[in-house]
This record gives structure tokens, sequence and C-alpha cells, in this order.
């Protein structure tokens, strides 16, 4: 009678604790929709375009990753291209990113990706990291998003505006650095002139941010300047199979 007693009452408490637990993921998951839903919302699985001036809104965000700096001085352009080669998480370079996909980084810590559509222009990371409770100061920030060409379009360039500093990368390639210590300013860092073969393509950024703002705009423009829109903006809602 006592065993019974005592594994009746283990099971109590088995159970009042998933209960609690489960009331805190509920809490949690509805403090993040309330702090991104002025500023985010989950994407559909139906592609996207840019926006009337050009914009790409549509990216697969990471949750950040600690790299602590005491001022935003130190973001050089040697600085920046050792930063964001250097490894912070198998298949950094290499593969699509989905969303709710979960990586370990090299200091094993858990992160998730999550694709959002940005209500602005601009993608407000410092939202973004407050919206997954996490650190947004002396942190990098990687994003990504899918574009599919429906024709070739030559002699255009990636403009990008980023609060602190930047790189981005067209398939693997480093086509764009923005260094020092930037505002967001539409664009203001243009890469060279690129050619986009018909077809997919990924870009990719690190954000770097220091003490202060967390926000990038980017979009793609031509030879004079003038946004590019004839391609659409994909997201992958599950992992490759």
């Amino acid at each position: 009678m006592k065993s019974k007693y005592i594994y009746s009452l283990l099971v109590m408490i088995l159970c009042s604790t998933c209960f609690v637990a489960i009331a805190q993921t509920k809490k949690k998951d509805a403090q993040t929709v309330e702090t991104l839903k002025d500023y985010f919302t989950p994407v559909s699985d139906q592609v996207s375009r840019p926006d009337s001036e050009g914009f790409i809104r549509r990216w697969t965000l990471l949750e950040p990753i600690s790299k602590p700096n005491s001022s935003n001085r130190v973001y050089t352009d040697s600085y920046l291209r050792e930063a964001a080669s250097a490894l912070y998480f198998n298949e950094q370079f290499s593969g699509i990113p989905y969303d709710g996909m979960k990586i370990t980084t090299v200091n094993k810590e858990q992160l998730y990706w999550h694709s959002l559509d940005a209500k602005n222009f601009y993608v407000n990371l410092l939202r973004f990291a407050e919206g997954h409770n996490k650190q947004f100061f002396g942190q990098v920030f990687w994003a990504a998003t899918v574009i599919n060409c429906e024709e070739d379009l030559k002699d255009v360039r990636i403009a990008s505006g980023a609060n602190s500093a930047a790189v981005w990368f067209l398939d693997e390639e480093e086509v764009l650095l923005m260094s020092n210590d930037r505002d967001l300013i539409v664009d203001d860092c243009m890469s060279k002139r690129l050619t986009l073969t018909k077809g997919q393509h990924i870009i990719r950024g690190a954000i770097f941010i220091g003490p202060g703002m967390a926000d990038f705009c980017l979009r793609i423009v031509d030879n004079n300047g003038k946004p590019i829109n004839n391609f659409t903006i994909t997201s992958l809602m599950k992992k490759q199979k």
C-alpha cells in the first residue's frame, strides 16, 4: 500500500512539472509573437517579390551568436573579413537554411533559424533578438535569402545599408564589404557589377553589431541605381530532402 502511495505521489509531481513546463513554453511563445508582431510576419509557402522600391523583405535569420566588442571602431576591412570567414557553425556557407532548423555553434550553443517577412523595408535585428530572448549587443547575425531570377540579370549590383557593419555573399562568394561604424542608409554601399544568371541564387550576410542599433536593408539595382524586381524570393519551410 505504501509503495502504491509513493508511486501515485511521484506521478502527480511529474504531471504537475509537465503542466508547468507547458504553461511556461506557451507564455514564452506568446511573448515572442507579441514582440515580433510589429516588425515581422511568419512566411507562408508562397513565393514573394521585392517590394515597390525593390527591397527584399523575406529572410531566414539565425539567432545571434556572441561576438563581443566594446566599440564599433574595430570594424575595419581586415577585421570583418577575418570575422566573417571564421567558423561559427557547420554548413555556414553550404546548403540553404530552413525555418526551424537547429544548428550547434563551435561553442556548443544550440540556435535556430527563423524565416520571416519584414513589415518594413529594413530588417530590425534588435527586435528579432529581443523576441527570441537573446542578447543583441556584441553579436553577429547571419541572414540568408533565396532569389529566383526569371532571366539573366546583367550589370546589376547588390545595394545595402547596415547598422553597424556587414559582409554579404552571393553563392558563397564575398560581393560586398561594409566596414566602419555605419548607420542604416539606403544603398549606403554597393557591390561591383554582377551577372545573375537565370535560376536560383542565395544571398547570405553576416551583420556585426557592437553597442548600438541593429538592422539592415538590401536590394538589387541596375547599373543606373534603379531597383530590379523581376525575380522571386523563396524561403524553405522544411528541410530539403
